[in-house]
C-alpha cells in the first residue's frame, strides 16, 4: 500500500482527499486502510522506519481486562485484552495503548501479530456492516523488547497527530457519503422531490471538501504544536457527522425501500457509512 503524504508536513489536503476517496471505492477499504496510514504516520512522528511490506492496526479501545505493560526483572511483557481491534486477523502489525503498570498514564507499543502470545479472539460481530474488516478482540501475553515502545507517558495522545489522524477519520466518513451517492445515482429518480434531495446532497458534499481542505490548511500552518488541534479536529468530525447523516437520510428518501431491499450493494454502504461515523462521540465532543 503506497505511503501517503505525512500530516502537517505542507500535503494533508491531499492526504485527506486520498482517505475520502479510499472510503469512497469501498467503507470496508477506507476503515482498514484509514488505520493502516494512520500507524505509518504514527511511526514516522515518532521518528521511526515503519517495516517494508508491514499493514498496521491502531488499536486503542479499552474494556475488560485492559492490556497492561509490565516492566520486570525478565524486561517488557505485555497481558490483557484488547478490544474493537479492526483488521485482527489481516494485519500484519498493530499499535497498541497499555496501561503502564504502577502508574497512571500509558504507552504505545507495536507488536508483530505473528509473536507467540498473541491471540486472536473468535470473532462475535455479527452485522453486515464492515464484517470483511474482521474486528476482534486480541488477547495478549507477549515478552517486548524496548524497542517495541513508540511512546510513554500517554505520548500517543498528546502528540498533535492524534486531532490530525482524527480530521482523516472523518474523511473516510464524508468519502463513505460521496461513494453512496455515486452508487445512488443510476437509481436516483427524476421526479421534483427526489432531483431536490440529489441536489442537497450534492451541496452537502462540496461543504464536506470545503471543511476537509480549511482544516488540511489549518494543520499545515500550525507547526509542531498545533494548540487549536484539538477543537479544530471535534469541530470538523461534528459538521461532517451531520452532513453524512443529511446524505444517507436523503439518499434514503429519495431511493425509497426498493433499491435498498434488493441492491446489497447499495444497502451495505448505507449501513455501512451509518456505522463508521458513529466513531464520532456525538455530544460528548460538543461538551
Amino acid at each position: 500500500m503506497s505511503e501517503l503524504p505525512q500530516p502537517g508536513q505542507g500535503r494533508t489536503a491531499e492526504r485527506f482527499v486520498a482517505l475520502w476517496d479510499l472510503a469512497a471505492g469501498s467503507p470496508s477499504t477506507g476503515r482498514l486502510g484509514e488505520a493502516h496510514h494512520d500507524g505509518v504516520a504514527i511511526l514516522r512522528e515518532a521518528g521511526r522506519v515503519p517495516p517494508d511490506g508491514a499493514t498496521f492496526g491502531v488499536w486503542a479501545a479499552g474494556g475488560p481486562n485492559p492490556v497492561v505493560l509490565e516492566r520486570g526483572p525478565a524486561g517488557l511483557r505485555l497481558r490483557g485484552s484488547k478490544h474493537w481491534c479492526s483488521g485482527a486477523s489481516l494485519v500484519s502489525h498493530a499499535l497498541i495503548t497499555a496501561s503502564e503498570a504502577g502508574r497512571s498514564t500509558s504507552s504505545l507499543v507495536c507488536v508483530e501479530m505473528a509473536t507467540p502470545g498473541v491471540t486472536v479472539c473468535e470473532p462475535t460481530w455479527t452485522s453486515p456492516a464492515f464484517a470483511g474488516v474482521d474486528t476482534r478482540t486480541v488477547a495478549f501475553d507477549v515478552a517486548l523488547g524496548d524497542d517495541a515502545v513508540v511512546g510513554t507517558d500517554d505520548w500517543y495522545l498528546r502528540r498533535p497527530g492524534f486531532w490530525w489522524g482524527a480530521v482523516g477519520v472523518a474523511a473516510c466518513w464524508a468519502g463513505c457519503a460521496a461513494g453512496l451517492v455515486d452508487r445512488a445515482r443510476t437509481r436516483w429518480p427524476r421526479d421534483a422531490h427526489a432531483l431536490a434531495h440529489l441536489g442537497a446532497v450534492t451541496a452537502d458534499l462540496a461543504a464536506m471538501r470545503a471543511v476537509l481542505a480549511d482544516a488540511a490548511t489549518q494543520i499545515d500552518a500550525a507547526g509542531p504544536t498545533d494548540p487549536d488541534g484539538h477543537a479544530r479536529a471535534l469541530q470538523v468530525r461534528h459538521t461532517v457527522d451531520l452532513l453524512v447523516a443529511d446524505v444517507t437520510t436523503r439518499v434514503a428518501r429519495a431511493l425509497g425501500p426498493g433499491p435498498l431491499a434488493h441492491d446489497d450493494d447499495l444497502h451495505l454502504v448505507l449501513i455501512e457509512t451509518d456505522l463508521f461515523r458513529r466513531q464520532c462521540h456525538g455530544e460528548r465532543d460538543l461538551a
